[in-house]
């Protein structure tokens, strides 16, 4: 049984009030079978949290003060605090240790390869960089505590497709940061943020080979910051990151703008969770070799902001974006040449998205989006789009890509306009930018607009006069009425309204920028 060793110490020890010095915690158990049940699990927060501080155990010292340390056997019952104090490559001879504690007091390394019988790995307050290689790929867990440094090497033996299970506490008072940090024969990486400090990795070296999972979640108030200043390397083998933020902590792979994943052709899933409070930022993605396909890209925030730079795809089979008020959610220029197929917007919060650019199709609905309007640009795509847009005020601007594009807008409500208003910039409705009368279709409504139902006129001063205008016409029995080169702005625009309700009067109008001519027919719009 996983971490049986480990038990036996706590029962030999009597260790029933080790949880008084865990400020995660909230109140003390003194009952011992409790707490074997809290560690029953290999990867329960119960030994981590037995071993965030000095643990409670027979514990022996191993000083390493030269490159051949002499043999140390242990029956099974202690945990081996080995301290590197010698700048060489050392392979202790150590085995009966279910619990081994590392300190490396100079630049040396340990290797792994006559180390048996360790089921949990704690580092410890170090003055120089850890580096630690041939380690057996049951050997998942390893805890970090106090103050690290340096370039960090963690390496398991050749083919081992390891997973590494690294929890990281820093409670130190002050940040923590080392220089490097190098995983090697990991296929899947997960880290845990648990102190109140921040953790600083300003370089991340993935296996070039056999990464395919990150994994990172922050359970605390400090934040992580890996590679805001520098891309990430080794990251082609990839194909999951997830990122999650659980309180008051940040979680940083990347900056927007500055760094990321420059190759990410294999990620099938990624996936940003954010808390009321914790917020999340992933850098540019693919600006080298981008996503061949990646099948689900879900953002999502319980109040948090969420920050992703730039994104370089063939093809995206699900992108989601929502959150509870308060949120925000940015996402860099999306430059796709195949598809998005199922673009999905919705919630309460602030989302902001920048070019659209490549060959591709984008099919998007921000129907459900239910506090802010959304402004789209997809001056630079040559493919088409299909959007469906919010209840709110929306702007999109179309290519000129002779492809056809339809818009489903939900219309601005007619009393929300200033009356006076004539200019499309000092209209606040729904806009489309850029409509090609040749080719696009919107969708205003469910009524089917036929030659009987639509009419357009031209001549109105401002707003308020081709409001008057229309609802003359729907009182006629119009239900969609155009009118073009209102006030004869000189950059040009257009008013469309639509009786929705039927009741003889205009309820929603949009606003089609660039255009002054008598362009716009039935034919040009579409129904659900």
């Amino acid at each position: 049984m996983k971490n049986k060793k480990i038990l036996e110490i706590l029962k030999k020890n009597k260790i029933n009030s080790f949880f008084l010095c865990i400020p995660l915690l909230t109140a003390c158990n003194n009952d011992s079978k409790k707490i074997i049940g809290l560690l029953g699990n290999a990867t329960s927060e119960g030994l981590e949290k037995f071993l965030k501080l000095s643990p409670k155990i027979n514990n022996t010292d191993y000083p390493i003060n030269n490159s051949n340390p002499e043999t140390k056997r242990g029956d099974g019952n202690e945990g081996l605090t080995v301290e590197v104090n010698v700048n060489e490559s050392t392979s202790p001879d150590i085995s009966g240790y279910p619990l081994l504690f590392i300190k490396f007091n100079d630049v040396g390394k340990i290797d792994f390869s006559n180390i048996s019988d360790v089921e949990l790995l704690s580092i410890q307050n170090s003055d120089a960089p850890l580096d630690i290689l041939n380690l057996r790929n049951d050997l998942v867990k390893i805890l970090v505590s106090e103050t690290q440094n340096g370039d960090w090497n963690i390496a398991y033996k050749p083919d081992s497709s390891a997973k590494l299970d690294l929890s990281w506490t820093n409670n130190t008072g002050t940040n923590v940061e080392i220089t490097s940090f190098t995983i090697n024969e990991v296929e899947d990486f997960l880290l845990k943020i648990m102190g109140n400090e921040n953790i600083i990795i300003p370089k991340f070296n993935l296996d070039v080979n056999d990464t395919k999972i990150i994994q990172i979640e922050n359970h605390n108030d400090g934040n992580i910051v890996i590679c805001a200043d520098e891309n990430l390397t080794g990251t082609t083998p990839l194909n999951k990151i997830f990122l999650k933020t659980l309180d008051e902590g940040d979680i940083i792979l990347g900056t927007p703008g500055t760094s990321g994943l420059t190759d990410v052709p294999n990620v099938k899933s990624i996936e940003l969770i954010a808390s009321k409070n914790g917020d999340i930022s992933l850098g540019n993605l693919g600006t080298n070799i981008g996503f061949n396909k990646i099948s689900s890209f879900l953002l999502s925030s319980e109040g948090g902001v969420i920050n992703v730079g730039a994104i370089k795809a063939k093809q995206i089979d699900n992108f989601s974006a929502s959150g509870v008020e308060f949120s925000s959610i940015s996402i860099g220029n999306i430059d796709i040449d195949e598809v998005i197929s199922n673009f999905i917007l919705g919630g309460d919060a602030q989302i902001e998205i920048g070019k659209f650019s490549g060959n591709g199709v984008v099919n998007l609905n921000a129907l459900n989006m239910t506090k802010n309007g959304i402004n789209l640009d997809f001056t630079d795509l040559k493919g088409s789009v299909d959007i469906i847009t919010t209840n709110q005020v929306d702007v999109i601007t179309l290519s000129t890509s002779n492809n056809m594009d339809i818009i489903d807008l939900g219309g601005t409500n007619v009393n929300l306009i200033d009356n006076t208003a004539d200019t499309h910039v000092s209209i606040e409705s729904d806009k489309i930018i850029n409509f090609d009368a040749s080719l696009d279709k919107m969708i205003l409504g469910s009524v089917v607009a036929t030659e009987s139902n639509f009419l357009s006129e031209t001549n109105a001063t401002n707003f308020a006069d081709a409001l008057t205008k229309s609802n003359l016409a729907m009182a006629a029995g119009q239900s969609y009425y155009f009118s073009y080169n209102v006030a004869n702005a000189s950059e040009g625009f257009s008013l469309l309204f639509h009786d929705k309700d039927d009741d003889g009067s205009s309820d929603i109008v949009l606003t089609l920028a660039g255009i002054n001519t008598d362009i716009i027919t039935h034919e040009n719009l579409g129904t659900l």
